[in-house]
C-alpha cells in the first residue's frame, strides 16, 4: 500500500506518488509508468490423486521434482541486446522493405546467456483435513528458473478421487441406504466406518418412520449432524453427513395371506371396502407400466391422418385466400 511505501507523507497531498507519472496513468491508463522489477517466469502445475480418507484426515508426502536452475551469472545477449528478439529486413518488392521480428537464436528469446542445469528437488506436501477437489498447494519461486526472471511456481493441485461409500460435496458426506419395509417401519441399525476409521452405528430412534420418499417426490433425506468432513482451516467445525434412504417393497406374491391380513390389522388405515353392484360396474386391475410412455397411447396411425389432413385443410383455405 502507500503508507507501507512512504509512510504518512506518502497519504498527504504534496507525497512522492501523486506527480506528473500518477496524472498520466489516471487519464491515459497506466502508459506512462512501467511496472518495476523482473518478470515472472510461468506456474508449473502438478495433478495430485488424493483420496478422500486423506482429505478428511490431512497427511503429508514427499514428491520429487525436476527443475531448471541457472549456473553462475547470466549475461546480456549482445545478438538482441537483452531484448530476445532480433529485427530483420526483407525486401519484397522493388523499393519495398518489410520488416520481421523473430526470437533471438543466441539466446533462445531470453535476452540474456546463462549456463543452466537440471536439478532434483523433494518438496513435502501437506494436505490439510478438509482440502477440495483443484485446491492448490503452492510452493513459490520453484518453477524453472531464467535469465533476468522471478521464477514461476510450483502448484500441487489437488484431484479427489471417487469414494466406494461417500459422495461429497464442500463439507457435507453423502450415502445412500436401502431399507426392507420391515426395517423402515420398525426400526433398523447400520455399521458403517468412517474415513478416519471409526465404526459409526446409525441406528433409528423408537417409533421413528423411513418414508419411500420426501415432500414432492423428492427422495427421503435424514442427516447425522456434524459426522461429514472438517472444514479446510478449522477442522473442528465438521460439515453433516447425509443418508438418502430407498425402501424395498415386497414383490408381488411375496407375502403370504397370513402376513397380510396380520399387517391389515397392525397398520392403520387400511382399506375400506367399496359399495358397488358386481353385476354392473368393471372390475379392472393394474399392470407394470413405465411414466416415459405417458402421451403415447392410443393408435398412432389415426393422429397422423388426422394432422395430415388438418395441414391439407390449411393450405386449401390459404390458396382461397
Amino acid at each position: 500500500s502507500r503508507y507501507d511505501k512512504y509512510g504518512l507523507d506518502g497519504v498527504s497531498d504534496d507525497n512522492p506518488g501523486h506527480g506528473a507519472e500518477d496524472l498520466f496513468s489516471m487519464f491515459f491508463g497506466g502508459g506512462g509508468r512501467r511496472s518495476a522489477g523482473p518478470r515472472r517466469g510461468d506456474d508449473i502445475n502438478h495433478p495430485l490423486k488424493v483420496s478422500l480418507e486423506d482429505l478428511y484426515n490431512g497427511k503429508t508426502v514427499k514428491l520429487a521434482v525436476q527443475r531448471q536452475v541457472l549456473v553462475g551469472e547470466p549475461k546480456l545477449c549482445t545478438a538482441c541486446d537483452g531484448r530476445g528478439i532480433v529485427v530483420e529486413l526483407r525486401q519484397i518488392a522493388l523499393g519495398m522493405v518489410q520488416q520481421l521480428q523473430r526470437k533471438c537464436p543466441e539466446c533462445g528469446g531470453e535476452g540474456y546467456i546463462a549456463k543452466k542445469k537440471r536439478e532434483r528437488k523433494v518438496l513435502e506436501v501437506h494436505i490439510d483435513k478438509g482440502m477440495r477437489h483443484n485446491q492448490k498447494v503452492v510452493f513459490r519461486g520453484m518453477a524453472d528458473e531464467k535469465p533476468n526472471m522471478e521464477a514461476g511456481n510450483i502448484n500441487f493441485v489437488v484431484q479427489e478421487k471417487e469414494h466406494a461409500l461417500f459422495t461429497r460435496k464442500g463439507a457435507d458426506l453423502l450415502i445412500s441406504k436401502t431399507l426392507s419395509l420391515n426395517e423402515a417401519l420398525c426400526g433398523f441399525e447400520w455399521k458403517i466406518t468412517h474415513l478416519d476409521g471409526r465404526e459409526v452405528v446409525i441406528k433409528s430412534k423408537p417409533g421413528e418412520v423411513i418414508k419411500a420418499e420426501g415432500d414432492g417426490g423428492k427422495p427421503f433425506v435424514k442427516i447425522v449432524p456434524s459426522e461429514g468432513m472438517p472444514s479446510h482451516g478449522n477442522p473442528f467445525v465438521k460439515g453433516d453427513l447425509y443418508v438418502v434412504f430407498r425402501v424395498q417393497f415386497p414383490k408381488d406374491g411375496e407375502l403370504s395371506e397370513a402376513c397380510i391380513q396380520a399387517l391389515r390389522k397392525a397398520l392403520p388405515n387400511p382399506s375400506m371396502e367399496e359399495e358397488y353392484d358386481p353385476d354392473t360396474a368393471e372390475i379392472v386391475h393394474l399392470e407394470h407400466a413405465s411414466v416415459k410412455n405417458y402421451g403415447k397411447g392410443g393408435a398412432s396411425t389415426s393422429n397422423s391422418a388426422y394432422d395430415e389432413d388438418e395441414d391439407d385443410e390449411q393450405r386449401v383455405q390459404c390458396q382461397q385466400s
